[in-house]
């Protein structure tokens, strides 16, 4: 259906043009509006969104995606463009087919999914369960500094060196981390790199949950079966509870934890192996080291730390 003509600029090169504006009903009988501009025997097409339709801020939809195949519905198994979107309709009526397949080939260019082409058809599988996600820490160190002398210790750092111990190439890594106070992932400033290189890893958010987030750190290059490397990332996220906790699923090898503050400390510290139901008090292995810039640091190092093995740390002023 047409309606009258008039003169207006053109978006595309912002010369005068006259107008047609034109609807056109889709498959879902859902109406969409355009502007054709013509101009110097030249034609552009501009969209023009309706009031019903729901508008998505830059991140939006892809994090309303990455929800959407992470729920029961799409943890296994190959699935379509259609599919999450026949998921998504009766809360986004207006979420086209065009959005949604271009959003997932963006989440499959970051490593999250898989694109499979059968025929005219391209599927995509979900790469978060994949059990090749799997690898073996072989050490680990972790530092939390007192960034505004306030017991907080906001400033975290992880550094571990893992190892492919399975028999195919990895290409990402996932990662859980915890924090006692609610916050967005975009204000943690986190980042991520290969120690050997200093080259920074992308970061492919998961779930985005006010005291937990799930993500993958993607690979440059794959790291083939045997091989290892260390790799950092680092945080802000304030402990108000002056309580931390690490776990392992993996035998270590080693084990450090260290505190930079300018305050002086109590610390205690538990172990817990919850597959032999035994606790021990490690306070007592607590040392203290100098380091520039820092008036205190206290230092914990174990060896041979068991999988399942549970590490408390709770800390006052002294």
């Amino acid at each position: 259906m047409a309606f009258v003509k008039e003169q207006g600029i053109c978006p595309i090169c912002k010369n005068s043009a006259v107008v047609t504006r034109k609807w056109v009903l889709n498959k879902y009988k859902t109406r969409y509006n355009y502007l054709i501009y013509h101009h110097n025997g030249t034609v552009h097409y501009s969209n023009v969104t309706s009031a019903k339709t729901r508008s998505f801020k830059k991140g939006e939809l892809k994090k309303l995606l990455i929800n959407t195949i992470n729920s029961e519905s799409f943890k296994s198994g190959l699935f379509r463009t259609e599919d999450v979107r026949k998921a998504l309709v009766r809360g986004y009526p207006s979420l086209i087919t065009d959005s949604i397949r271009d959003n997932l080939y963006q989440l499959a260019d970051s490593g999250m999914l898989e694109s499979v082409k059968r025929g005219r058809n391209v599927f995509f599988l979900n790469a978060v369960y994949k059990e090749r996600l799997s690898f073996v820490d072989d050490s680990k160190k972790i530092i939390l500094s007192d960034l505004d002398s306030d017991l907080m210790f906001k400033g975290h750092v992880s550094i571990g060196t893992i190892r492919n111990d399975k028999s195919w190439p990895l290409y990402y890594l996932p990662y859980r981390i915890f924090g006692d106070s609610d916050n967005r992932f975009e204000d943690l400033e986190f980042k991520a790199f290969n120690v050997i290189n200093q080259e920074e890893l992308k970061t492919v958010m998961i779930e985005d949950n006010p005291r937990e987030k799930r993500l993958l750190l993607k690979l440059a290059k794959p790291l083939f079966p045997n091989e290892t490397m260390t790799v950092r990332f680092e945080y802000n996220w304030q402990e108000p509870k002056q309580t931390f906790f690490f776990t392992t699923a993996t035998q270590l090898k080693s084990f450090e934890f260290k505190f930079l503050g300018n305050i002086p400390l109590k610390i205690l510290v538990t172990q817990t192996i919850s597959t032999l139901n035994q606790m021990r008090d490690l306070s007592d292995s607590i040392a203290a080291e100098k380091r520039k810039g820092w008036k205190f640091v206290y230092v914990l190092k174990l060896k041979d730390l068991k999988p399942f093995s549970i590490i408390q740390f709770r800390w006052k002023h002294a």
